[in-house]
């Protein structure tokens, strides 16, 4: 087998996400992991010195042997210089797949060898002969279809779209797909159908465009995504019908609509309505009204985890619910989603609609059988009354929707009547919204830093970043004050993005100025978990920076992990296989067992600090320290423990075989220029705290 000695081109051949090998007189000699991954080998000794035909089938696809077919290639390599071409191999099992080969002779202790490179192009394949399939469907379909690449430009069509748009294949092929636009819809239409395509891959609905004679009709779309091998949109394919005749019929049927479909409650058009006849009731027999707005509680979730079909079951039972809850002259209505809004009538005491909204929420609250799975909802109940609340429809309205938010502000499940004092937080919330907004843009949202001790060598070897918000009006503000706010409006997104950014760049920068190897951990909410953008901005990141990726941690909660299992496992496991740590925060207050513990690719654990800080007073405390720091040294994970203030507490940490702490005992979390002052600081030195 051939030696290798040259370090950078031994790492690339090794660490090489492709299958590569060398061929040396027609043999191959070395191969790295890929290559024992890719063929389903476990025994490199396997492949030693075989022929490229002997991990082949006996032909390839043009009927031609594969022994001599492979001598023809490697020839045409010498000869060339390089040679790429596709090649059928055969895996250990014994199924065959597709590869693109590169051959690039190297020179080597007076003779060439042949560096070989495969990709396997499976789903390429794949993509080509479902367009070739689709291509030869679509030819011969009367619904119009499209084909554009990312750009996004129109690269294809099929004849009945010509039918029905007007337009020749010539006159269309190249333009943008918006070229027909129709004018009536705003582009906030197409951000949410790009955003749905972005994240699902596909998007229906209907949609109005323009023929080429400039006549303006109704279409039923349907967009889908094809992806290439990495998962990378390289087309998106619309399908769509002329649906004119359809509209007509349902704006006749318009005007009777008023029943929601799913639960066949009165809908939002009939609900405002009745609303406001009671108002005109109430004016001339001068009583009140109440009117309930109820949200049921982490919908989505369970939309997203059971899928639609059982979300819409469990709306329809939570509609009956409600309707069993009220009185029969009382309205209960379906706002859309999962909003439904009731009109209590006639209202003579206060406390009795209290009593009302309190058994809807208590008949909400039952477990649903829903397709085989039992599920308990939860609702958020605001309360708004007429007159006092509001005199018109939309007032009230607004406000029963304000005291649910408040509602779901103090832990769901409950409901809420409307005060004054709402509208002043309404005010409040959106000024620090658009405050939020205006520190994003200039950067205003920064790390702060607070260093990771070594108890062993008594060294400072990384720090926690923590973000702050230096307003130019009040200081730096601390992140119980803006993070909620943040991943209820979508900013921490960027606001996660800028210090993930900037405590790349200050880590890379102090390892260069510095002679201490320092690593940064860094938090990520819930939003950047779920945020299709989080593996290119963690990548961004490390390459602006410069920084290794086995110099960042990135730190999540039990809970994070724990909300879909399956996909914390694949997310993390690719962002640790790419050389990032993972830690997770505050280790000890969720709700993850230890078989669970074990599934996930994690390096270390942090105590959270509410132990720490009860270590002198608390037994509990100190065992859960205990048995944290056991349970990880027995899985091989680091345990970093929060929140050190004394002595007494570094001492007990110690002493349990807790390696690396933080807290104040040590410092505070700094800003960047200060965090490099003080570590520079010979009156700073670890060791100092640390007997």
């Amino acid at each position: 087998m051939a030696d290798f000695k040259h370090d950078q081109y031994r790492k690339l051949f090794d660490q090489s996400a492709d299958a590569m090998l060398i061929i040396d007189d027609g043999r191959f000699v070395d191969f790295n992991d890929a290559t024992l991954k890719m063929l389903g080998y476990s025994c490199r000794q396997e492949l030693f010195s075989t022929h490229p035909s002997q991990l082949s089938p006996p032909n390839q696809p043009d009927g031609r042997s594969s022994f001599e077919k492979a001598d023809e290639m490697i020839a045409i390599a010498f000869e060339k210089g390089s040679h790429r071409f596709e090649w059928i191999h055969r895996r250990a099992d014994g199924s065959d797949f597709p590869v693109e080969v590169l051959l690039t002779p190297v020179p080597y202790e007076n003779r060439m060898l042949l560096n070989v490179v495969w990709r396997d192009i499976t789903q390429r394949k794949k993509a080509e002969e479902a367009l070739r399939l689709a291509k030869y469907v679509t030819d011969n379909t009367s619904e119009g279809v499209i084909v554009c690449d990312t750009t996004p430009k129109i690269i294809e069509i099929n004849p009945a779209y010509s039918e029905i748009m007007g337009y020749s294949r010539d006159e269309i092929l190249g333009q943008n797909p918006g070229f027909t636009n129709s004018g009536r819809h705003d582009k906030s239409f197409f951000s949410d159908m790009w955003r749905e395509i972005t994240s699902t891959g596909k998007w229906e609905g209907e949609i109005w465009d323009r023929r080429k004679n400039g006549e303006v009709f109704p279409k039923f779309l349907r967009i889908n995504a094809v992806y290439n091998d990495l998962n990378k949109p390289i087309y998106y394919v619309g399908v769509f019908s002329d649906i004119t005749r359809i509209k007509e019929a349902e704006d006749k049927l318009s005007e009777l609509a008023f029943s929601d479909p799913l639960t066949k409650l009165p809908n939002r058009a009939l609900f405002h309505e009745r609303l406001e006849q009671e108002i005109l009731g109430c004016e001339r027999r001068k009583s009140k009204i109440a009117v309930l707005f109820l949200d049921l509680d982490r919908f989505k979730d369970i939309n997203d985890t059971l899928g639609h079909a059982s979300g819409d079951s469990l709306l329809i039972a939570v509609a009956k619910q409600i309707r069993s809850s009220v009185r029969a002259v009382d309205t209960v209505a379906r706002m859309g989603g999962d909003e439904f809004t009731v009109i209590i009538s006639d209202v003579k005491d206060e406390s009795v609609v209290a009593d009302i909204a309190n058994h809807i929420i208590k008949s909400v609250n039952k477990v649903v059988n829903v397709e085989g799975k039992e599920i308990i909802a939860r609702a958020s109940v605001g309360i708004s009354y007429y007159p006092k609340d509001g005199e018109n429809v939309d007032d009230l309205m607004r406000h029963a929707d304000m005291a649910m938010y408040k509602a779901k502000e103090n832990g769901g499940d409950s409901f809420s009547f409307y005060s004054e004092e709402m509208n002043i937080e309404s005010a409040r919330r959106l000024l620090l919204e658009s405050e939020m907004r205006h520190g994003i843009e200039n950067k205003h949202f920064i790390p702060y830093f607070q260093p990771i001790m070594d108890l062993d060598s008594g060294t400072i070897v990384g720090m926690e970043a923590l973000a702050r918000w230096d307003h130019p009006g009040n200081g730096i503000v601390l992140p119980g004050e803006f993070i909620p706010l943040a991943e209820d409006n979508g900013y921490i997104i960027p606001i996660g993005r800028e210090v993930l950014r900037e405590s790349c760049r200050q880590a890379r920068q102090w390892q260069l100025s510095s002679s201490i190897p320092l690593k940064v951990s860094v938090n990520l909410s819930g939003r950047q978990i779920k945020s299709l953008d989080l593996r290119k901005d963690i990548e961004t990141s490390l390459y602006e920076s410069g920084l290794s990726p086995d110099c960042l941690t990135l730190e999540i909660t039990e809970s994070m992990m724990m909300g879909n299992v399956d996909a914390a496992i694949k997310l993390f496991g690719d962002l640790r296989n790419a050389g990032l740590k993972i830690a997770i925060d505050d280790f000890g207050t969720g709700y993850s067992s230890l078989s669970q513990l074990k599934r996930f690719p994690v390096n270390s654990l942090k105590i959270d600090q509410s132990f720490v800080r009860d270590i002198q007073a608390d037994n509990s405390s100190r065992t859960i320290i205990q048995t944290i720091i056991s349970m990880a040294n027995s899985m091989g994970l680091e345990v970093v423990a929060e929140g050190v203030e004394t002595h007494e507490q570094l001492d007990f940490l110690k002493n349990q075989g807790c390696r690396y702490v933080q807290g104040f005992y040590f410092s505070r979390p700094m800003p960047g220029d200060i965090f490099e002052k003080t570590i520079n600081q010979e009156a700073f030195h670890p060791a100092n705290y640390i007997h």
